[in-house]
């Protein structure tokens, strides 16, 4: 289990190495030295965490003062992704992880994303939220999603454009041939 290292985890670590360091007859000289060389550590991470704080900040503020949000272009391959789960989307997986043992789960990933439009990794991600794997299990379905927009953009004819305003049907029909 790993936790987040924040300016005010460092600062309280820092200031119980100061205390351990400040007692007297606690530690030897010999014992302090390295402690001493650890403050200083943690001061300069400090440091750097705050920068990079202060950093973000100014990112977030000069998005914000952009004002203008970038529009979600639809993914024809999943043509749901970026859209709110629906009750009937959580019950499909449900239903369908419910009997099976971990390691089986795997084999119907692909099955689901082409199911619901969302991609492998999305499933994954919902089936992790359902408590059935661990956070790192979804990371490993990145590349069937490239892979099946790769197997997609070639399978489809050059006259099928990639985007629309509504190409569902179309991708559907498309998809329905390969």
């Amino acid at each position: 289990m790993s936790k987040k290292l924040t300016e005010a985890r460092v600062a309280t670590a820092i200031e119980i190495l100061n205390t351990l360091i400040c007692e007297e007859g606690l530690l030897t000289g010999e014992q302090r030295q390295p402690m001493v060389i650890t403050v200083a550590t943690l001061g300069a991470l400090g440091e750097r965490i705050r920068q990079a704080g202060k950093n973000k900040a100014a990112r977030k503020a000069e998005k914000a003062a952009s004002g203008e949000k970038k529009p979600r272009e639809p993914d024809p391959v999943f043509p749901r992704s970026g859209t709110s789960w629906t009750e009937e989307d959580e019950e499909i997986i449900r239903t369908l992880i419910h009997d099976l043992p971990d390691e089986e789960i795997d084999h119907h990933i692909r099955w689901l994303s082409d199911r619901l439009g969302r991609t492998p990794f999305a499933i994954a991600m919902r089936i992790v939220s359902e408590g059935r794997r661990d956070e790192e299990w979804p990371h490993t379905f990145r590349p069937m999603t490239q892979a099946i927009r790769e197997e997609v953009n070639a399978k489809r004819p050059a006259d099928l454009p990639l985007t629309g305003p509504d190409d569902s049907a179309e991708r559907a029909r498309h998809l329905a041939d390969v």
